[in-house]
C-alpha cells in the first residue's frame, strides 16, 4: 500500500514537471529543453534564478503550478520517508518476534501483571 502511495506521489510530481514544460513552451515561447530545465529546477525548488516567467498569463499559471508542485514534492518525500520507516519497523518486529524470550523478560514485559 505504501508503495502505491509513493508511486502515485512521484507520478503527480512528474505530471507537475510536464505541465510546467507545457506552460513554458507554449505560453513563454521557450524551447523544449529549456522548458524542461526550468520546470525541473522550479518543481524541485532549486531555482537558480537564471530563468523567469515574463508574461502575465504565464505568471498566473506559474503561481498556481508552483504551489501545487511544491506540495506534490513535499508529499512524495513524506511518503518516501514513511516507506523507509515502515520497512525498518517491519524488519525490527520480525527480528524481535523471532527471538526467544526468557521467563524474566516475559515478566518484565508484563506491565499490568495479568500474565
Amino acid at each position: 500500500r505504501i508503495r502505491l502511495k509513493v508511486g502515485l506521489a512521484l507520478g503527480v510530481v512528474m505530471l507537475c514537471v510536464g505541465f510546467g514544460v507545457l506552460i513554458m513552451h507554449f505560453i513563454e515561447k521557450i524551447d523544449w529543453l529549456d522548458s524542461f530545465y526550468f520546470s525541473v529546477m522550479s518543481v524541485t525548488t532549486v531555482g537558480y534564478g537564471d530563468r523567469a516567467v515574463k508574461t502575465l498569463p504565464g505568471r498566473l499559471l506559474a503561481a498556481i503550478w508552483l504551489l501545487v508542485s511544491t506540495l506534490a514534492v513535499a508529499r512524495a518525500f513524506l511518503y518516501l520517508a514513511e516507506a523507509r520507516v515502515d520497512k525498518r519497523n517491519r524488519e525490527r518486529a520480525k527480528r524481535v518476534l523471532g527471538e526467544n524470550m526468557s521467563i524474566s523478560q516475559f515478566f518484565a514485559a508484563d506491565i499490568d501483571h495479568n500474565g
